[in-house]
Formats: structure tokens, C-alpha cells, sequence
């Protein structure tokens, strides 16, 4: 936090509010943008997004009747990483950036309630599911995780709507972190979750720095892992699954070592994995971010079109892409689109998580 308040203390308070917002609602423009990209391609390889899709998917598509997740769903619409990213943002919107374990499972479990009325429970994952399962039956939800197998609470579901904890704490890795195991504990209360979550949260966090670089901000995700699995094993549940913070470290080193952005993200599919453990998809997304130097475009496409878990891989990391390049990088046909088909103004989302990330710099 001393960092950015330094890059920002010759600026007047409407530069670092005007700032502060453009960088904001890129990321929230971005992970929706992903999300809704990558929803037709779920499950699928690369090699059957292509033959399915006639070639990469470069714009909104239908699902396939198959699907079995998302068959319900249209062109350009979101799944369960955006609507409860938004959960989370308005959690902290109207609690002033002072969020709870309850107040947090208040919020998710309105918003997932809200998408079973709609015959929308097939969105939602296992750990989610079994923490809503706990909530609606009286009990409290981070116990009753505890008693799950390991993968529940392991998941990306925690990571994939974190990022409006990050979004507030401009330049703050460890405010990131702190509040992002407050805002884990209800549904991903595991060192696995917590430490992915922590990662996304962290890599934003540094994201919203004037001086962030693409290193800076895979750095920083790094760092707020392993502060992340640190503080998940205290306070939430040790599982036996491997390391976040080292799996990212792994999928730098492809990155760095590969030939073409190409080569490195079909050695994240193989060797890192793409799927809903919070092992795989998270330090991919990272992996995404840092192969096509925070590219919002760039990032979303890969991430859609990557195979297995396309909607989150692609949410998160354009989210960190568009936190690092802003609202201007974002193209205005895919925004307005996802807005329209949706009912989202993501605008006003992040005018009020902007308040709360100005406050926090002492403005």
C-alpha cells in the first residue's frame, strides 16, 4: 500500500479516481467478457472447440444442446463467475469494504438461491453447492466443508469471483490477501482455495499500481499465494493437493521456456491441467496472463479456447488483463454486448468499488 501511495501522491484526487475506475472496470469488463467467451467451449479440448466451433472461438456462440453445464444458456451470456463476482462486489459495496465470513455467505448464497429459481444450478460447482447445501440446512458452512473429501473447498469457484477484493486494494498485497481468506471461508475454506484465490486477488492488487508491470503483477500472484496457503492452513483446512504458489512458479517456468505462446499454453494444458481444482485453472490463468504480455483480447481467447474449464480460465485472467490495461483496451462491441444480452451495468460497479479503493489510499 505504501508503494502505490507514493506513485500516487503528486496526483490530484480526480486523476487517481479517474485512474482507479478505468483500471476497474477493465478487469470487471474483461472477466465477464471471458466468461461469456469461453461458456460454449466447457469441457471440450482445443482440438473440438475447433472442429465444433469451425475453427477458434472468436466471438459470443451458443452452447451445444450437449452441454452439460451451460445447454440452458445463450450467446453472450454469463455463468456462475460473473454472477457471483457481482455478488461479491456488491457485498463489499454496501458493507464499505468491510466484509464478514457471514456477510459473504449471505450475499452468494442470495445469488446462488436466486440462480437455482431460475433453473440455473447446473452453474455451480461442488464445494459451492455443498456450501449452500449447509447454509439453507442452519449450519455453518465452513464446518460443514470439513467434513467433505478433499477436493471440496479446493476448487476455483473462490478464485474465479475474487477479484473485486483485489479491486479495492490498489498496490495492498496483504490487505488482498486478508480479506480475500474472509471472503473464502464460506464456500473454499481449504489452503488449496484460499492460496489460488489469494493469487488472483494479490496479482490485481499490484495490477492497479501505475508503475505494474506483467512480471510485477505475476509476482505479486505468487507472493499472495503463498501468503494465501500459509494462512489457509491456519485457518481453514489442510487438504493433501499440491501447491498453488509452486504450480504458478511452474507454469512461468513453461512460459519462459517455451518456443511460441502457442507451445506454452498447450504445455499448461498438459503438464499444469485446466480443470476446476483451483491447482490447475488458477495458475494457467496466470500462465495465460504472462505468455500474452496482459493482452485483454489475447488473453480471453486463449483462455476461451484453451480447453476444459474455458469460461473461469478465461474470466480470471481477463480480469488481471484488464485491470492491467484498462477500460481502453477492452473492445466496446464484446462490452456492450455481454451489458445487453445480460442486464449488467458494470459501470456502476465499479464507480462504487472505486470509492472504496480511493478511501483506502487517504483520499
Amino acid at each position: 500500500m505504501q508503494r502505490a501511495k507514493e506513485w500516487f501522491r503528486n496526483w490530484e484526487k480526480a486523476q487517481v479516481e479517474a485512474f482507479l475506475f478505468e483500471k476497474i472496470l477493465g478487469s470487471l469488463a474483461m472477466a465477464a467478457i471471458g466468461d461469456a467467451l469461453g461458456m460454449p467451449a466447457h469441457d471440450m479440448t482445443r482440438e473440438e472447440i475447433g472442429q465444433r466451433f469451425g475453427g477458434p472461438l472468436r466471438s459470443f456462440r451458443d452452447p451445444f444442446p450437449d452441454s452439460r453445464v451451460h445447454k440452458m444458456l445463450k450467446a453472450g451470456q454469463i455463468t456462475d463467475d460473473t454472477l457471483l463476482t457481482l455478488a461479491t462486489a456488491q457485498a463489499l459495496i454496501d458493507s464499505g469494504g468491510k466484509i464478514t465470513p457471514n456477510l459473504m455467505g449471505e450475499y452468494l448464497f442470495a445469488a446462488v438461491n436466486r440462480a437455482f429459481q431460475e433453473g440455473l444450478d447446473t452453474l455451480f460447482g461442488q464445494s459451492t453447492k455443498a456450501a449452500l447445501k449447509a447454509f439453507n440446512q442452519g449450519q455453518d458452512p465452513i464446518r460443514a466443508c470439513r467434513s467433505e473429501g478433499p477436493l471440496v473447498g479446493a476448487t476455483n469457484g473462490g478464485a474465479m469471483r475474487i477479484a473485486p477484493i483485489g479491486l479495492i486494494y490498489p498496490g495492498d498485497i496483504p490487505g488482498a490477501v486478508r480479506d480475500t481468506v474472509i471472503a473464502c471461508l464460506p464456500t473454499h475454506g481449504t489452503q488449496t482455495g484460499i492460496a489460488a484465490a489469494c493469487a488472483v486477488a494479490g496479482g490485481l492488487a499490484e495490477a492497479l499500481n501505475p508503475g505494474a508491470t506483467v512480471f510485477t503483477v505475476v509476482q505479486a500472484a505468487i507472493r499472495a499465494a503463498e501468503q494465501g496457503e500459509e494462512l489457509g492452513k491456519r485457518k481453514g483446512r489442510t487438504v493433501p493437493l499440491p501447491s498453488v504458489p509452486k504450480r504458478i512458479r511452474l507454469a512461468v517456468a513453461l512460459a519462459l521456456n517455451a518456443g511460441s505462446a502457442e507451445e506454452a499454453c498447450r504445455a499448461f494444458a498438459e503438464v499444469i491441467g485446466l480443470g476446476l481444482p483451483a491447482y490447475e485453472s488458477v495458475p494457467t490463468a496466470v500462465g495465460i496472463f504472462l505468455v500474452y504480455a496482459g493482452d485483454p483480447v489475447k488473453c480471453v481467447l486463449e483462455g476461451a479456447n484453451i480447453g476444459n474449464d474455458t469460461d473461469t480460465i478465461a474470466s480470471m485472467a481477463g480480469a488481471l488483463a484488464g485491470a492491467f490495461r484498462g477500460i481502453k483496451a477492452v473492445p466496446r462491441k464484446w462490452l456492450k454486448k455481454v451489458e445487453q444480452v445480460n442486464h449488467l451495468s458494470l459501470a456502476d460497479t465499479a464507480q462504487g468499488l472505486s470509492r472504496i479503493a480511493l478511501h483506502r489510499l487517504g483520499f
